[in-house]
Formats: structure tokens, sequence, C-alpha cells
């Protein structure tokens, strides 16, 4: 679970990395429209190509390279604050291109860190605005050219298209995220099948359908036979060696899950009849002729019991009963076999 936390922050932080680069290109064009306009020395026109294509350059190995890349990005988003504070003094807060700067900072902020980054950020851009403010004499012109303000436009419309990406990407993942950790709340942990609160679910599932509309199902329930004279190494084996023929042999529509110890169960839809005792002497043949552990380990032999829905059940508790009273009865004649309730009829071996 570490290992894998571990790679969905490397990648949020490489995304993340990947918008600078990004937003700082977009950002250079009245950066650098505006230096012209006011003269700047060469010394500043240096700076903003350093800012635009160095700095996310070495943020981005900054991150990779750290055990916790998030938090040095959060860092580094601290140094682009620190970064837009200069430019707006620079530019002599002229309007639209400080305006859209600013705003993408604090969006920016916001959207990987909430409003704590926020106010951090904001306050690194307030510190850098007003000492460089104070370096370049509290120069104030706030006017916008045409030049500058078209040359906003592209980070004033792309931005949003980047963010909204970005989020959407997030949300994507962490439904996907959500999806996965309920499908393993519901799984069995060393076979992977359903767990019991999962198969008893599919059972009361199956059984107000066939209350409603009368289609038939059958619960099936399997018991390795002297489960308990088995190593735990050789234990373990037995349970994949059950669960694998279990998830081979049956239907994308039936439910196989593990309801306890060596037991299991299975929901078989639209099952009854003649063809439910035929799968369970498949599966018990299935699971007889391959070995626990390997070709060394002791060969598996499994008892089955099985029901199907009776129209005088009043519950699905009462259906899973009448299989695992078929299941009892089954090991109680020798083991080593399958047999159903009364109103199926026996598979011997």
């Amino acid at each position: 679970m570490a290992a894998t936390s571990d790679a969905r922050h490397r990648k949020i932080a490489s995304r993340i990395g990947r918008l600078r680069f990004l937003l700082l290109g977009l950002g250079l064009l009245p950066v650098l429209v505006l230096l012209q306009e006011r003269e700047a020395p060469v010394v500043a026109w240096g700076l903003a190509v350093a800012n635009a294509l160095l700095w996310p350059w070495a943020a981005w190995r900054l991150a990779s390279q750290h055990p916790e890349p998030l938090t040095v990005e959060r860092r580094n988003l601290g140094i682009d604050a620190l970064f837009v504070g200069i430019w707006v003094a620079l530019l002599q807060f002229s309007l639209v291109p400080s305006a859209v700067l600013v705003s993408t900072l604090l969006a920016s902020l916001t959207a990987v860190g909430g409003g704590g980054l926020a106010w951090r950020g904001l306050g690194l851009f307030l510190g850098a605005t007003l000492l460089l403010s104070a370096l370049n004499d509290f120069a104030f012109d706030p006017g916008s050219s045409l030049p500058a303000t078209l040359a906003s436009l592209p980070l004033l419309l792309g931005f949003p298209l980047l963010l909204a990406s970005h989020l959407g990407w997030m949300d994507r993942r962490l439904a996907n995220q959500d999806q996965r950790l309920a499908t393993l709340e519901r799984q069995d942990p060393l076979t992977g099948l359903a767990d019991r609160r999962a198969l008893l679910e599919a059972a009361e599932h199956e059984f107000r359908r066939f209350r409603r509309s009368g289609h038939r199902a059958s619960f099936m329930m399997v018991d390795i036979d002297r489960f308990r004279e088995l190593d735990t190494p050789l234990g373990e084996a037995a349970l994949l060696q059950v669960a694998g023929v279990l998830k081979r042999s049956l239907r994308d529509t039936d439910t196989c899950g593990r309801l306890e110890g060596d037991r299991f169960g299975v929901v078989l839809t639209d099952a009854s009849g003649n063809g439910v005792g035929e799968l369970a002497e498949r599966l018990r043949h299935a699971m007889a002729t391959a070995a626990a552990g390997g070709e060394a380990g002791p060969h598996l032999t499994v008892s089955i019991g099985y029901a199907q829905i009776e129209a005088t059940m009043a519950s699905s508790d009462q259906w899973i009963a009448a299989a695992q009273t078929a299941l009892q009865d089954a090991k109680a004649l020798g083991r080593n076999r399958s047999l159903a309730a009364p109103a199926l009829g026996a598979y011997p071996p």
C-alpha cells in the first residue's frame, strides 16, 4: 500500500511539474512585452527567461528526486509565489498582466493545497512584491497597453482549461481509487473471492429476484475435507486451489466467495435441477485432480452441498441452511461427494 501511495504522489507531482512548464511559458509573454515597454535592464530579461525555462526544470528535478515529492512541490509553489511578486513589482503593477498572474497563482495554490497553501503563498507574494517595489523606488504604472493585454490572453484563456484538465484527472483517479477500495472491502484477502458479506448479499439479491419474477437460482456450499490436518502453508495452498477451480469453472453471472475457514459458497443464477448437480461433480473432480502446494502436496477432496430456491422458503437464510444441511449429509456419508437438498436429488462419487 505504501508503494502504491508513493507512486500516486509521484504522478501528481509530475503532473504539477508539467503544468508549471506550460503556465510559466504562457506567463513569459506579457512579462517580455512589458519589459520591452519599460526598457528594463538586461538582468531583468535574463531573470525572466531563467524563471520561465530553467526554474520549471529545476523544480521538477527537486521533486522527482525527493522521497516526498508532494511536499517539495508545495515548497516549489511558494517559490512560484515569490517570482510572481517579483514580476508584479518589476512590471510596475500593470493592471491586466498583474491581475492575470496573481489570479493564476492563487488558483494554482488553492487547487494543490487548499486555503492554507493559498494563504501562505499570498503572504510570500506580498512580501516579494513590497521588497522589489521598494528596491524599484515604488514605481507604479497600472496602465496596460494593447500589446501587453493581448500577450496576457493566452494565459488568461489557457489556464482555466489546464486547471480543469488537472482537476478532472484528479477526480477520475479518486473515483478509481474509491472503486478499488470498495472492491477490496468486499473481497477475501487470501483468495480474492467475495467475502462473506458480499456473498450473503448476492444470495439475498437472488432470493428477492425469485420472489419477484420466479427466476430459479441455486446455492452451493463447498468444504475441503480434513482441512484441519493440513499445516498452514498447505492449508493456504488448498484454499487457493479451490478458489482457482471455482473462478475457472463458474460463469460471470455467478458469485463465489469464502464463507469462513475452509468453506466456500456459490450463488448460481438461473440454475436448478440436474445442471447444478453436474456442475458440482465437475468441480469435485477438478479439485481432486490437483495437489495442494504442488506435485508433492496432498491431493484435495471436497464435499459439496447445494439447494435451489423453493417457494416454501421464507428467507435466503433458509435457502443457505438447506445447502448447509446437504453439505453436512455429504460429509456424514464419507466425504468426497456432492449431495443436494431433497428437492434436487443426489450425485454419488
